[in-house]
């Protein structure tokens, strides 16, 4: 990963002891990363994204597949004689919305982009990584007070079980933040993180620190 990616789940997960290989900010630079709307790594918070259920008990949100369209669209524009084929992933803790993804970049670039771009949910993205990585969070709304597969750190697990579940999302959130090797975007919804959960608090307040967070209207 880039240094600018790895500073945080090394925060985060490893007590700061995650240690970048040796000229990481040399061997993963790429051009977009100069550019101002992009960068090495940004939060971009969709203020009116909306989750959604879905037919097959997942979870979707159309505004933030609608948002990775767009982001990766400026991408091919921007840098036109780039190409970025083999070098995206975009993932999802929630299968509903992987599908919701897909079939908006198929409704954009056509059937074919899916030969281009990896589509995965997190745990099936283990093992692998990309230069780019698009993460969608999914949940957002004013009446959501928890954030399910996306919780973060062991917080009073009260029993064997509940630890189990917690340490699963431990490693579902550090998968999700360590797979980009030269970007890492994050679409969600700041507010509704933020609140539902101390280490997307954290996430949120570093990219604020960091003066990474971009509001998409």
């Amino acid at each position: 990963m880039h240094p600018e990616i790895s500073q945080l789940p090394s925060r985060l997960f490893y007590q700061g002891r995650l240690l970048d290989g040796p000229d990481m900010d040399v061997k993963t630079k790429q051009p977009w990363q100069s550019h101002p709307k992009f960068g090495c790594y940004r939060f971009f918070n969709i203020s009116r994204g909306q989750e959604e259920g879905t037919i097959h008990h997942s979870m979707k949100n159309v505004l933030e597949a609608q948002t990775a369209v767009a982001l990766y669209a400026r991408l091919r524009k921007e840098f036109a004689a780039i190409s970025f084929d083999f070098r995206v992933g975009i993932v999802s803790m929630y299968r509903g919305q992987v599908v919701e993804l897909q079939r908006a970049f198929e409704r954009r670039f056509g059937e074919d982009i899916r030969g281009k771009i990896h589509f995965h949910t997190v745990d099936g993205f283990q093992g692998q990584e990309k230069d780019i990585i698009i993460l969608s969070c999914v949940r957002a709304g004013p009446g959501v007070q928890s954030v399910g597969f996306l919780a973060g750190m062991v917080h009073g697990c009260r029993n064997d079980g509940m630890t189990e579940i917690h340490l699963l999302d431990v490693r579902r959130m550090n998968v999700a933040l360590t797979r980009a090797k030269s970007s890492l975007f994050i679409l969600g919804n700041a507010p509704t993180l933020e609140r539902s959960n101390v280490d997307w608090k954290e996430i949120l307040t570093n990219a604020r620190s960091r003066s990474l967070l971009t509001d998409v209207s």
